[in-house]
């Protein structure tokens, strides 16, 4: 072989490892960009993932109408509709009866969670109290008596021949009537006798031995 071809022979190959090294340097250039958006856009693919995800699904269920039940009638239809439910108070009501439902908390018709807890008002009926036996009673005794139960008190005064003055003699309503707390009592309080001894005669009845006393008619007293 030609010396002058030896040279010749080799250029092509060094071109070739050059043109190689070169691909592969670019090659690598090109990975390494991927990388970095693959990386930009990881965050954001996540997100997306996210989204696509559905939420837990809440069941909800609508409270029943409790009113004028009694408890375990209430307590029967919350468990049917898969709540719980707890006394929260009890308090006196004029027109439902005791031991049954007022209201609750959430009121009828709302929409909860199921599982959740409603609150019920129990109505404890009428705030009524027997009212005290107090006849024979002091008035002062009496009043505070009355005033103790929360009742209020109208005194009237009336002479009375067989109850010493006073003393409560008479009472409206009578005594162990059951009455609404805070409603009125009538008492009659005695004066005391209606008679006194007659100023004429001194109780004597006569003036003379013969003559009957004309203001007392002879009976020693005199009605007022």
């Amino acid at each position: 072989m030609d010396k002058k071809d030896g040279p010749l022979h080799e250029m092509p190959q060094k071109s070739l490892r050059r043109a190689g090294e070169g691909k592969v340097v670019g090659l690598r250039v090109k990975c390494g960009t991927l990388a970095a958006a693959m990386l930009l856009l990881l965050p954001l693919t996540l997100l997306l993932a996210g989204c696509g995800q559905s939420a837990p699904v809440v069941e909800l269920a609508a409270v029943p109408d409790l009113a004028g039940l009694t408890t375990q009638q209430a307590g029967d239809l919350l468990r049917e509709a898969g709540l719980e439910m707890v006394t929260a108070m009890e308090v006196f009501h004029d027109t439902v009866p005791q031991g049954t439902i007022v209201s609750t908390a959430p009121s009828s018709g709302e929409e909860i969670e199921v599982g959740s807890t409603v609150e019920l008002t129990v109505s404890k009926g009428p705030d009524v109290l027997p009212v005290p036996a107090l006849l024979g009673s002091a008035e002062t005794d009496a009043l505070a008596a009355l005033q103790a139960q929360g009742f209020q008190a109208e005194v009237l005064r009336d002479y009375n021949e067989s109850v010493n003055g006073g003393s409560v003699c008479a009472m409206d309503p009578a005594p162990s009537t059951s009455l609404k707390r805070g409603s009125k009592v009538v008492l009659t309080v005695s004066l005391g006798s209606a008679y006194v001894t007659c100023g004429t005669c001194g109780g004597d009845g006569e003036i003379t031995t013969t003559v009957t006393c004309p203001d007392c008619d002879g009976t020693g007293t005199c009605f007022t």
